[in-house]
């Protein structure tokens, strides 16, 4: 059974609530038709309800089962807008500040979960609709968690890795590295895979020095420290992590022995280089970013996804909803 075919059987039936948040685009009114017919969650999509209404004819999809509600109009509003308004007090925010601002999908649908009203939510297919600002302001980091960071889940028919960060930071120092290490980790193991978790580098066991490699050293060691629960090696070369043959010859003593299936890579050009690489040029299937350390799952989708990696994102949301 396939990754997504796992999730889909873990949340079907189970009603998490995932909020679609530019309900006038065409593949998020495609998307939420599919997980609703599918019942793998209950959708909110967001906007006018005659644009929903008319994107969905125009497309000849059926809004059976799916919720539409318009942040403008709806009765929450007003609640909605209040709570914001407590949020952002500190920040000087006011009542009617707070009104207009609610008025914004992404963050009406942050409010809708940080309120308990929705279980996760997911925009960004377009860049007006980006869900990092109202993430953080309103449904905020876990109890251990300094920033968020991202995993995109990796497939192939014989595998499935997790790859992080790949869409978020940019050049993590050494303790945000460690932190990354951990909580892919914990999204592996949320998701029924035993992690083996390795932090790459163009250096195996001190084959080169450099103040990069050093800080990958020093945050494959303190996750380890963090973490002792842990199967955590590096700093490692991609093939002395993946390949038990390379690891035998590179680092016999590594408790990973090539078969790592967390990748922790050093900076944002070499993840997001190497999911990329992994999906165009090695038919994987990305899948993410799945984003780590808020309190409640909210997930942003590339501008270029498809209607059917939009559901797939709401899927793996509704899963994450489940715990």
């Amino acid at each position: 059974m396939g990754f997504m075919d796992d999730v889909r059987q873990r949340v079907r039936g189970k009603g998490m609530r995932v909020v679609l948040a530019e309900g006038t685009e065409e593949r998020a009114v495609r998307a939420a038709a599919t997980v609703a017919g599918q019942g793998l969650c209950q959708p909110v999509l967001l906007g006018p309800r005659d644009q929903v209404a008319a994107v969905a004819q125009a497309a000849g999809v059926s809004l059976e089962g799916v919720i539409v509600r318009d942040p403008a109009q709806d009765p929450d509003r007003a609640r909605l807008a209040a709570r914001y308004q407590e949020l952002r007090k500190h920040k000087g925010m006011t009542l009617e500040q707070a009104h207009e601002v609610t008025a914004k999908p992404n963050y009406f649908a942050a409010l809708l979960v940080e309120a308990g009203d929705a279980d996760g939510f997911v925009s960004g297919l377009t860049s007006a609709c980006k869900p990092f600002i109202p993430a953080f302001e309103i449904v905020k980091l876990a109890a251990g968690y300094q920033r968020v960071s991202s995993v995109f889940v990796m497939e192939w028919p014989e595998r499935v890795l997790f790859y992080a960060d790949c869409s978020v930071n940019i050049a993590p120092d050494a303790a945000l590295l460690a932190q990354i290490g951990a909580a892919t980790a914990a999204t592996a193991r949320a998701f029924g895979h035993e992690p083996r978790v390795a932090f790459l580098s163009f250096s195996t066991r001190a084959s080169a020095e450099h103040e990069s490699v050093d800080r990958v050293r020093e945050a494959a060691a303190a996750c380890r420290a963090a973490h002792p629960e842990l199967l955590v090696d590096g700093e490692l070369q991609f093939d002395a992590a993946f390949v038990p043959g390379v690891a035998a010859k590179k680092c016999a003593d590594s408790p990973l022995a090539g078969k790592a299936n967390v990748f922790v890579f050093p900076d944002l050009n070499a993840g997001n280089i190497a999911y990329k690489i992994s999906e165009r040029l090695a038919g994987a299937t990305a899948i993410g970013p799945i984003l780590q350390g808020l309190r409640r799952p909210v997930n942003d989708v590339s501008r270029g996804c498809s209607a059917q990696d939009l559901a797939d994102v709401a899927t793996v949301t509704a899963a994450q909803a489940m715990g």
